[in-house]
């Protein structure tokens, strides 16, 4: 008899572009990761606030 193993198919977890190493938490009740979360899109979205952003993360 021959024994099959189903796997199971895990989600990716997706990281929040923000918060680098951590998980997104889709802290906005409609968010369903990083790709339509509105604090992302307005930092990315906006030329000095993504300056600024990328500024920090150097520090």
């Amino acid at each position: 008899m021959l024994k099959v193993e189903a796997k199971v198919k895990r989600r990716p977890d997706p990281k929040c572009p923000l918060r680098p190493g951590e998980p997104c938490t889709l802290c906005q009740a409609s968010v369903t990761g990083p790709q339509d979360c509105g604090l992302v899109y307005l930092i990315m979205d906006d030329p000095e606030a993504r300056e600024a952003f990328v500024a920090s993360k150097r520090r």
